[in-house]
């Protein structure tokens, strides 16, 4: 964390604010409209927004083309880059087509199976895992080259994220991936607060928040039958019985998943380490302004992204190929 800030978002966590991020996921489309309208129901609510990399194995649109169209539709984009669909050449390009089109957040995860998707024939690549893959964003970034050793005329400037799952992870493993290059780390959705506390307590002992900012994982969910959904559905989610039943016996689901979602947040806010909050929804991404103002989160702080001075020279490397 040296250097100057290269987002907006990491102008805000090295600040010390409390920062929010959100979620969407790209569309089944080709289509930019549905990715600005997702992301203006979020609006001035969060700081950053992600756009997942077909996540759950389905095909959408690509997280760069998403990234893209929010930047240049005024958002600041965190892009989610996985290493289960593309090997590390198209790895590679991606990300330094990101850095020139203007993102500047990146998040390498692993990503989910083609076979839980809805293209179960698809290629199983996987030639990085996330640890690998932060550790190529890290190479391209601070050493000026690919992973084979080929240099690059001019590195990404990018701010490194990853992704941990308090549910089933020990924070040692969150340990490695920071170790590896990540710079902040989005966790999994938290239900279960008690396990969450043990988790944000090792990684204090293990000085993790000295060394990443530490976002906690917010999940809204509007009923007991899509909280059943996802305990069925989705590996390492963590969901509990309690909150299955605090849903199931409200008069009204959707307020009380929103009241839950409040609650999680003041929970986790008032726990030393954590930087912050990363707010993610099933098809419900309109909801997040309602939570994060009901917390106290508003107004969001007015941080413009940084403007990027051309690298030095020195920094500057001739390359191989022919021009």
């Amino acid at each position: 964390m040296n250097g100057q800030p290269v987002s907006r978002l990491e102008t805000l966590l090295r600040s010390g604010t409390f920062t929010v991020t959100g979620e969407i996921a790209p569309p089944k489309a080709a289509s930019r409209e549905l990715v600005e309208r997702a992301a203006r129901h979020l609006g001035k609510a969060v700081d950053a927004i992600n756009v997942t990399d077909n996540q759950r194995g389905l095909a959408r649109m690509s997280s760069l083309g998403a990234g893209v169209s929010l930047e240049q539709a005024g958002y600041e984009a965190v892009v989610q880059i996985t290493g289960q669909h593309r090997n590390r050449v198209a790895l590679q390009a991606d990300v330094l087509s990101m850095a020139a089109l203007g993102i500047r957040n990146i998040v390498a995860m692993t990503g989910d199976s083609p076979k839980l998707g809805d293209h179960v024939d698809a290629k199983h690549v996987l030639d990085l895992n996330s640890f690998k893959l932060l550790r190529t964003l890290r190479t391209l970034r601070d050493e000026g080259t690919f992973t084979s050793g080929t240099p690059l005329r001019e590195p990404p400037r990018i701010f490194i994220g990853a992704v941990a799952n308090p549910n089933i992870e020990q924070a040692s493993r969150t340990e490695t991936k920071i170790e590896a290059g990540a710079e902040f780390i989005q966790t999994q959705p938290i239900f279960d607060l008690g396990l969450f506390r043990q988790w944000i307590a090792q990684a204090r002992e293990l000085g993790l928040p000295q060394r990443a900012y530490l976002l906690a994982g917010i999940m809204l969910v509007r009923s007991a039958e899509s909280a059943i959904y996802m305990r069925d559905n989705i590996k390492g989610v963590g969901m509990t019985e309690a909150v299955i039943q605090r849903l199931a016996a409200a008069a009204d689901p959707a307020a009380e998943g929103l009241r839950l979602a409040v609650d999680t947040i003041r929970a986790v806010r008032d726990e030393p380490g954590v930087a912050g909050v990363h707010l993610m929804s099933i098809s419900w991404s309109r909801a997040i302004p309602q939570v994060v103002a009901a917390a106290g989160l508003l107004p969001r702080p007015t941080v413009c992204k940084p403007d990027l001075p051309p690298l030095p020279r020195r920094l500057r490397k001739e390359s191989l190929d022919e021009e």
